[in-house]
């Protein structure tokens, strides 16, 4: 009854949300390049604009009911993709491309036709091109002082993911980063480990830097589907964020630009193959529940070799793995040889469900607040680790492979 009770309300707040309409208007603006970029606007009789830049996925529902929300609260909402204006791939990629000429362009625009301020917003990897944004802003020296401040949600800012077991490198706009912010970050999110030393980063020119923490998601639009907890705290952000904009309007942008150190962005610590571990080698003690509830634990490592493997099924490259690590554990039977996965962040019914259609021959425990992961400083998945008989971690790895390679069966077995 209680799990049928789940569904219905589920199903209601799916039907909701795609019955919602919005009061947008679409308008084309150019900027420089002669560049033309289509904004979706959401009107309001307020004092500001949100210039909302679309992430490495684009916008989705929940972007644009936020969006709808924020303009019954009197802030104007302006989305814009730059990378989808350019005939640019929608990736990360194309992100971290751009240089905030075209936002700085779209900011001046918005000022000029509304005569309002100025806020830019963005989520994941969209964090980088609002910050540019502000950055190239202050950088031309405007004799009014219209822009605010920035709006994060779940900032990912990463110049690239390092290998396994080492801190990241964040993008150089971090460092040079000294405007008012307001992030609001995912407690679930997979760069929740990271959080602390962005806010470091973000803060060293003391410029004010305010955060909230959202519970129970791994971010507010990760998912084309919003659940139940996406929609709990949706209900409360527009307010939220109406108020903290006013709060970020009380402070002043600095006149100094601090400059913006060059970055290769062709390197990357994403392992396509098992690689020597540079992180703390020591794994740390296991004790959580499986699928089905049933406890497990493990301090001791030694005396065999042991694959411990994190995952999502939201995580395409994750679900294609599976199948070589279930060849994995049967080429591997009768050695001294363990294999654990362990779920990132979500409930045992929805993994009993995936399990249903994904054949799944090893154990999966539940990571269900994403604490484990933080512990083994896990940020990308799939990740990885194996562990020697020694009982100290040998290898990495932060992507999917195909783990019956006879090279990878033979590197497992060099270690017995």
């Amino acid at each position: 009854m209680k799990k049928l009770t789940w569904l219905i309300s589920l199903f209601s707040l799916l039907i909701c949300f795609s019955k919602i309409s919005f009061s947008q208007e679409e308008i084309i603006v150019t900027v420089s390049s002669d560049v033309d970029v289509a904004v979706e606007q959401f009107p309001a009789s307020g004092q500001y604009v949100l210039l909302w830049l679309a992430p490495e996925y684009g916008f989705r529902i929940t972007h644009r009911h936020l969006a709808q929300k924020l303009s019954e609260q009197g802030i104007e909402v302006w989305q814009a993709n730059i990378t989808e204006a350019l005939f640019l791939p929608q990736s990360l990629t194309s992100l971290k491309q751009l240089n905030g000429e075209y936002i700085a362009d779209l900011m001046t625009y918005a000022y000029k036709t509304t005569g309002k301020k100025i806020v830019v917003a963005g989520d994941s990897y969209a964090a980088i091109s609002a910050l540019r944004g502000a950055h190239q802003w202050q950088e031309r020296k405007h004799a009014e002082k219209y822009f605010v401040g920035a709006v994060l949600f779940s900032p990912f800012v990463y110049a690239a993911i390092p290998p396994l077991g080492l801190p990241p490198e964040f993008m150089p706009i971090i460092s040079a980063t000294n405007v008012p912010i307001m992030i609001y970050q995912a407690q679930k999110s997979g760069n929740i480990r990271q959080f602390e030393g962005l806010l470091e980063k973000l803060q060293q020119h003391d410029n004010p830097v305010y955060t909230k923490y959202m519970p129970d998601v791994m971010g507010l639009f990760y998912s084309e589907n919003p659940d139940k907890a996406i929609a709990k705290n949706i209900k409360y952000l527009p307010k939220n964020i109406k108020q903290m904009i006013k709060v970020l309007d009380k402070h002043t942008i600095p006149e100094t630009v601090v400059p913006l150190e060059k970055i290769d962005l062709d390197k990357s610590g994403i392992d396509s193959y098992l690689k020597e571990f540079k992180g703390k080698n020591q794994p740390i003690t296991i004790n959580l529940k499986d699928a089905n509830g049933q406890g497990f634990y493990k301090k001791d490592f030694k005396g065999q070799v042991t694959v411990v493997n994190f995952w999502a099924t939201w995580c395409p490259p994750c679900v294609e793995e599976i199948p070589s690590l279930n060849r994995l554990k049967k080429k591997m039977s009768g050695q001294k040889f363990e294999l654990i996965s362990i779920n990132y962040a979500e409930d045992s019914a929805k993994i009993l469900e995936f399990m249903k259609e994904v054949n799944v021959e090893f154990p999966v425990l539940l990571d269900q607040n994403g604490e484990f992961a933080k512990q083994w400083n896990v940020i990308t998945y799939p990740s990885t680790f194996v562990i020697a008989p020694d009982g100290k971690i040998k290898y990495g790895v932060n992507a999917a492979i195909e783990w019956d390679d006879p090279e990878f069966i033979k590197i497992i077995k060099s270690l017995l």
